[in-house]
């Protein structure tokens, strides 16, 4: 069955081979047997403007182009970058956009953790040293700010001013 297949598939691509050679061989014969398209004689007296106006008429003929320049937008702070994706639809924030946070992408993870594996590790010894912690009743690095007293009253103050006044005298 698979030989069967394999000759009709190798006698259909003889085919359309055969067909493609004969096409490229009627093509050249047929560019061989073209006469060559040659200006006509003119006389010698003419030939001179002649040519300048049929220079000029090809001249005519040929659309050409002013001087471009591209110019880098001037407002950007950041490289410009051609194969940047940039999304043509623009969707306005709703109530459920307020409330996703899509979470840190794996080029910050490893930027700013070294990682999926690392950020790992380190949060579960983190986690094992709060237990730690918590377990052996050890007091937290953190402590509660507090606001104290000033350091001088108000007439130690006043006292602390008027040497100063005394002195400058």
């Amino acid at each position: 069955m698979q030989t069967f297949g394999g000759l009709v598939i190798g006698a259909l691509f003889g085919a359309s081979l055969s067909s493609a050679v004969a096409q490229q061989t009627l093509t050249f014969s047929a560019m061989q047997a073209a006469p060559a398209i040659t200006p006509a004689a003119e006389p010698a007296s003419s030939a001179a403007p002649a040519s300048a106006s049929a220079a000029t008429a090809a001249d005519a003929r040929v659309p050409t182009l002013g001087q471009v320049q591209a110019l880098a937008p001037e407002d950007t702070q950041e490289a410009l970058n051609l194969h940047a994706f940039r999304n043509p639809v623009t969707v306005d924030p709703n109530t459920f956009s307020k409330s996703y946070d899509p979470g840190i992408s794996p080029e910050e993870m490893a930027l700013k953790y070294d990682g999926y594996v690392n950020y790992g590790l380190n949060m579960g010894l983190l986690q094992t040293w709060k237990g730690i912690k918590r377990v052996t009743g050890m007091r937290p690095y953190e402590h509660p700010a507090s606001a104290r007293p000033p350091p001088l009253t108000q007439a130690q103050m006043r006292r602390a001013v008027q040497a100063l006044e005394t002195e400058d005298e």
